[in-house]
């Protein structure tokens, strides 16, 4: 009996010194943001297995199968693929206009109405348009100052999400932003070949209203430096207005190089 005993309690110390210790992962946040050299974000977790030196075993994470059938893809219909295909020529028109506006030839002012063609009239816009076109122009004052206005660019849209609401006559469009800037100063440096200035991605949101039959932009929510700037908890239209003016005003004082 006392044999038996030995034999048990020396089994369980064996067990328990070949237990793994499980270390938790580290968690690193995810930060979007036009940052150099950005790249789309790889999600993974792994977990640590430490186990005492004397322990040989290699140990195998196990895969659990359910019985629920896969998830159904939903085909939009002729009506919802033409909706989504005049969405898309819309927010493409209004990305080819705003890169070029950063160009080195301009097709015109940054004001309101040069946007007028996609997105709406309509009062609800008009903060917006207000906001985005302020801080686009004084971004176009700094740009010129620096020498960072567009010289060669491409981007693309990667779309994650189009909702269409039939009754009300809206969308809600989310979407990540793709693209590589090289500037005028880098063709300056080196024109055989220039380096880019900015390689990055951004997040949108874009709510758009179907009006007299088009669809036209109500907002369009994202989050770079610029807007990390002026757009703060709490600040009110004017308030971020009066703060774009007062950076223009500063940067318009400088003299150019």
């Amino acid at each position: 009996m006392k044999n038996v005993q030995w034999k048990v309690y020396f089994l369980a110390i064996v067990l328990i010194s070949c237990s793994p210790m499980v270390i938790s992962p580290d968690s690193t946040d995810a930060i979007h943001s036009t940052n150099v050299n950005a790249t789309p974000p790889t999600s993974a977790i792994v977990a640590t297995f430490v186990l005492a030196p004397t322990c040989l075993y290699t140990v195998t994470p196990t895969v659990l199968e359910t019985s629920l059938p896969p998830a159904s893809t939903v085909t939009p219909n002729s009506v919802q693929a033409r909706e989504q295909d005049e969405i898309r020529a819309v927010i493409q028109g209004y990305f080819d206009l705003r890169y070029s506006l950063f160009s080195i030839s301009p097709p015109g002012k940054i004001e309101p109405e040069i946007f007028s063609e996609f997105v709406s009239k309509e009062n609800k816009s008009e903060d917006f348009l207000m906001t985005e076109t302020a801080k686009m122009a004084v971004e176009r004052t700094w740009y010129e100052l620096k020498g960072l206005r567009y010289a060669k660019y491409e981007y693309s849209l990667k779309y994650s999400d189009i909702t269409v609401d039939t009754e009300s006559q809206t969308a809600m469009v989310a979407l990540s932003e793709y693209f590589e800037i090289i500037c005028e100063r880098a063709i300056e440096n080196n024109l055989e070949n220039p380096s880019p200035c900015a390689v990055g991605e951004l997040s949108h949101k874009i709510i758009l209203n179907k009006e007299e039959g088009e669809w036209k932009i109500i907002s369009d929510i994202y989050r770079d430096s610029w807007w990390h700037q002026f757009r703060k908890s709490g600040m009110s239209v004017n308030e971020i207005l009066e703060e774009i003016k007062t950076k223009k005003d500063k940067l318009e004082a400088t003299p150019l190089p």
